[in-house]
């Protein structure tokens, strides 16, 4: 079963983060107005963007357990920062973060 979930999860994910990574990069309205409010400027939203973007690129490589691991601390800071600066909603970085980890999980099964 988790042979025909892998790629659905991995087809959902790169698209989720690539979206969310040009968004950021691409400077989007929201994204700005979103980094305003977090009060660092603009900076982290290039950072974020960039690891989001190359994260979902990675996943379609062989360096996915890398991409995974580091979209998932990607989504733990972001989680932490939203929730302590902003407020919610949060739950897309809770379901993007149990994605990869999942992700990570079934790869790491299918490779013994």
């Amino acid at each position: 079963m988790g042979d025909r979930i892998r790629p659905v999860l991995r087809a959902g994910l790169v698209l989720a983060f690539l979206y969310f990574g040009l968004e950021k990069l691409f400077g989007l309205p929201g994204a700005v107005r979103l980094y305003d409010a977090l009060g660092f400027g603009q900076w982290p939203r290039y950072i974020t963007g960039s690891v989001e973007t190359a994260g979902a690129i990675g996943l379609l490589t062989r360096w996915a357990p890398i991409a995974c691991l580091a979209l998932i601390a990607t989504m733990i800071v972001g989680f932490t920062a939203k929730s302590l600066l902003v407020g919610p909603p949060v739950w897309h970085l809770i379901a993007l973060a149990i994605g990869a980890a999942a992700l990570l999980f079934l790869d790491r099964r299918a490779r013994r």
